[in-house]
């Protein structure tokens, strides 16, 4: 757009300029091109990268909706703000795995079966402010037969990255079942474990029930942070504390 300055007020159209008086003046505008019409868009085979593209963004925002909600008793103490845009970009690249059917097409259960899936799956965060491996300053062993996470010989107070005022930590774990072709779920919660900043080494035991279902499973480590007040214990907000993908159990591919 722009500003006609001079001592005569135009108005109309000249080749593809329009002129109109206006409350921010005398302004001069250039003739927009006609718009593509959706059936035009549909039709034209040179979009279909991008119409490809926007199928398959959209499957997997259909997905990671479920996703999500695995190990939402986690998730809804420990997360960002980039929480979900990170869950949908995993999932899109799964679905980039499929080599068998052709873009637009492509299914997570063709995705899944890459020998990468470790690659993409394990250390996904709830909280990537606060990753699992910066928090947790020791080993951990798992069992996906026993859905066991064990921490041997657990120093509290070196072995955890404390936020300030910290007195708690509160460890828990997750087994969940995902059927993602059907859109069902289901997870089994381990009880958590309180641990006092100032405790003797110890070994932390979670465990949990076997979740219904024999598609792909995940296992997931949290570790919370709380200020003991008198009697009660406040919670800090989920910026400080953190959940992990440890673990995957894939029927068509390898167990990790």
């Amino acid at each position: 757009m722009a500003k006609v300055i001079g001592p005569l007020k135009l108005s109309g159209t000249l080749g593809d300029i329009t002129f109109a008086d206006t409350t921010e003046g005398n302004i001069a505008k250039e003739k927009r091109e006609d718009y593509m019409t959706s059936e035009e868009f549909m039709a034209n085979p040179i979009y279909d990268p991008i119409r490809n593209h926007g199928k398959e963004m959209g499957y997997c925002s259909t997905k990671s909706r479920l996703f999500r909600l695995l190990a939402v008793n986690f998730y809804k103490n420990s997360k960002d703000v980039s929480f979900a845009g990170r869950a949908n970009q995993i999932l899109f690249e799964i679905l980039e795995e499929d080599l068998v059917n052709p873009k637009g097409q492509r299914t997570l259960s063709e995705g899944m079966k890459t020998p990468f899936l470790h690659e993409i799956l394990l250390g996904f965060e709830g909280n990537k402010q606060k990753p699992l491996k910066k928090v947790l300053k020791t080993k951990y062993t798992h069992s996906h037969e026993e859905r066991t996470i064990k921490i041997i010989d657990f120093n509290p107070e070196n072995h955890l990255d404390w936020p300030e005022d910290a007195t708690h930590a509160h460890f828990a774990m997750a087994t969940s079942n995902w059927d993602f072709e059907n859109d069902t779920f289901d997870t089994c919660y381990s009880e958590e474990i309180k641990i006092a900043k100032e405790s003797d080494p110890t070994t932390i035991s979670l465990y949990t029930e076997k979740p219904k279902g024999n598609q792909l499973q995940l296992t997931y480590l949290y570790i919370s942070f709380a200020k003991l007040e008198r009697r009660k214990y406040k919670h800090f907000h989920r910026r400080s504390n953190t959940v992990s993908i440890i673990a995957y159990h894939y029927p068509n591919t390898n167990p990790n």
